[in-house]
């Protein structure tokens, strides 16, 4: 039963991964557009709690912030608490280009799961919502093990 739901994430990723793959074309870094959503959603930001909230270390975060800013989608501010210290926060073009992927998002979402009854997409959301709580949960068991196969094969 395992082997066949590994081969449903293998095809899943794979099927996810060509599509990033073939949607990119130099436009803005998929990081970036993870830390402008961090940003949308969370709110102004010092660059070290985004990148803690984004899994990233900071030397990526920068260079995504750097982008996201040249881009016009980033604005940074400075802290209201400490004024020697800046802040980060979505743009009004940030928050427009936010809104415009979300909403393509959902008609895609829509598509894939044209046919699948209320039931069924509400069984898959709640199977899914506890794999993603386990994955958080097991996170750093699974880096460790993973970083350990590779290394002692």
């Amino acid at each position: 039963m395992l082997g066949v739901l590994e081969q449903q994430f293998r095809i899943f990723a794979i099927n996810l991964g060509k599509f990033k793959q073939e949607s990119s074309d130099n436009r803005l870094d998929r990081l970036a557009l993870i830390i402008l959503g961090t940003l949308s959603n969370h709110g102004p930001s010092r660059l070290s709690a985004v990148a803690d909230k984004c899994g990233f270390d900071q030397s990526t975060a920068s260079r995504q912030v750097s982008a996201l800013e040249q881009a016009g989608l980033l604005e940074r501010t400075t802290d209201p608490d400490d004024r020697r210290a800046v802040v980060l926060k979505a743009s009004p073009k940030g928050k427009r280009l936010l809104q415009r992927l979300e909403i393509g998002r959902r008609k895609r979402l829509e598509r894939l799961l044209n046919g699948w009854t209320a039931e069924e997409i509400a069984t898959f959301t709640t199977l899914l919502g506890r794999l993603n709580e386990s994955t958080e949960r097991h996170h750093e068991e699974h880096l460790r093990e993973l970083e350990q196969e590779l290394n002692h094969g």
